[in-house]
């Protein structure tokens, strides 16, 4: 054995723990990477899986007023495998208590067949019947949204027609895995609950992500979470708490309830010291004097507001 060889083994000796924590802190940081890697996998099988099953498309085209026979002839381009034409409009949605008219994407579903592409996955319920104009397959996130159910009736504002619309199925869409709004770039979720809740009384959202600035501009006060929020947060709330502790908005509410009166005291104080001196002045007092009681009541304003310092909860 080498004198290296000799020495490595006296110094691993020597500081055997340290080794030990070091070759633990390897072993955790390797596992946590397969543990990672393993979840990743996991969840891109299961999407792959969730698509393949239900037959999601891979390309979507858009077009306006095409012949049905345009479908054939996009059958035909090569690596095609199926095509499937359908009809896709917005609508506008009359729903029982929301105050604000909510908008919609109605998509069409295949006569008498099965769906070739983008397959619905039937929660409860069943398919509209193709002699039915008034039956309509909901969305499940949009049934919870607004505590609908299979039965339930709303108005729908058609390409330009008002129709009354019953749903007979609820499913899961893989085109639609987020309830998104038309032009939005988030689920709009949380500005639906705000929107309810504001109208039982004043409301209060905190949040600190770019999703979270629409619900906060709906709220009645918008609090952000400063440090950890982004400036689109920052700039909507009404309310950014720096130390990013929740804890601490009790005593910023104290604070700006006991600041509103303090800025209450020093105004009627200063009017009334103004009410004061003008007459006094015009009937005799010395315009010294007058000065004198002015910047005196200035330094009680100043006094007074300087009590906001030793406020505590």
């Amino acid at each position: 054995m080498r004198a290296l060889d000799r020495k490595l083994i006296r110094d691993l000796r020597r500081i055997w723990a340290q080794a030990l924590a070091i070759a633990l802190v390897i072993s955790a940081g390797v596992a946590t990477l397969l543990l990672a890697v393993v979840a990743y996998r996991s969840l891109d099988e299961t999407r792959r899986a969730y698509y393949e099953r239900n037959r999601f498309a891979d390309v979507f085209a858009r077009v306006s007023r095409a012949p049905l026979s345009l479908a054939g002839e996009a059958a035909l381009i090569p690596g095609v495998l199926t095509v499937e034409p359908r009809i896709v409009e917005r609508a506008v949605l009359d729903l029982t208590g929301v105050s604000t008219p909510a908008t919609a994407i109605i998509t069409s579903l295949p006569d008498g067949r099965a769906q070739k592409l983008n397959r619905l996955y039937l929660r409860s319920g069943r398919l509209p019947e193709p002699e039915r104009d008034d039956e309509v397959v909901a969305a499940e996130p949009f049934v919870k949204a607004h505590k609908l159910s299979i039965g339930s009736r709303f108005g729908a504002i058609l390409n330009g027609r008002k129709r009354d619309l019953r749903i007979v199925g609820i499913a899961l869409s893989p085109e639609y895995i987020y309830a998104i709004g038309p032009g939005d770039l988030m689920p709009d979720d949380k500005v639906a609950s705000i929107k309810k809740l504001s109208q039982q009384g004043g409301v209060a959202m905190v949040g600190d992500g770019v999703n979270d600035a629409p619900a906060m501009a709906n709220a009645t006060v918008g609090i952000a979470m400063g440090a950890a929020g982004s400036d689109v947060a920052l700039e909507t709330a009404d309310v950014a708490l720096m130390a990013d502790d929740l804890a601490r908005l009790p005593f910023a509410v104290g604070l700006s309830r006991k600041t509103s009166r303090v800025i209450r005291q020093n105004l009627w104080f200063s009017l009334g010291v103004v009410v004061l001196l003008l007459p006094a002045t015009i009937f005799g007092l010395p315009m010294g004097a007058a000065v004198v009681f002015h910047e005196a009541s200035t330094l009680l304003v100043v006094l007074n507001a300087l009590r906001l310092l030793a406020y505590s909860e």
